[in-house]
């Protein structure tokens, strides 16, 4: 018969059944950040978990986000809708998760996620950019001065705790 196709096996599985959901790893409750990376040519991102794991994903942040939550049950775009497309936008979860877009690169794709509610603190770095110190001692350098971050925290804040997202 034909040679099962050994290239499938190399795609992100995206499938609901994967073992990824089966493990808890999209719980996004656990996740304290979402950075973007490159893997080689390639835009991926890494997940940060609160237990310190560190897990390449060979897709992009943005996929991952929407991946997660459609697993969640969400539609980030009504979400999206709430900011009016502003950048650094937040997204709420259905778990009541609230996630702000935070610039981490300088190279594109700049923008990652980072729990809100995994934030302790934050401070000016050496380099003149804001530090965030996360949930799981995790501190992680930003590309934005301590204002910017702050003010994209309390947007997000304003905008979204407390509030049920639309039905659509």
């Amino acid at each position: 018969g034909a040679m099962p196709k050994a290239s499938s096996r190399l795609l992100p599985n995206t499938n609901r059944n994967s073992m990824e959901t089966q493990e808890g790893y999209m719980e996004p409750s656990k996740i304290t950040a979402l950075i973007p990376i490159m893997n080689g040519p390639a835009k991926g991102c890494m997940v940060v978990y609160e237990d310190g794991r560190r897990c390449r994903r060979f897709c992009t942040v943005e996929r991952y986000m929407n991946t997660l939550a459609a697993f969640m049950g969400n539609d980030n775009r009504a979400c999206r809708k709430l900011f009016d497309r502003k950048r650094g936008t937040g997204i709420l979860l259905n778990d009541g998760s609230i996630f702000v877009q935070i610039r981490m690169t300088d190279r594109v794709p700049t923008l990652g996620y980072v729990r809100l509610d995994a934030i302790r603190g934050f401070y000016t770095g050496d380099s003149g950019k804001c530090v965030l110190r996360l949930a799981g001692e995790e501190e992680l350098e930003t590309r934005w001065k301590l204002e910017t971050v702050d003010k994209h925290i309390r947007m997000v804040q304003k905008t979204l705790e407390g509030r049920e997202l639309p039905e659509l």
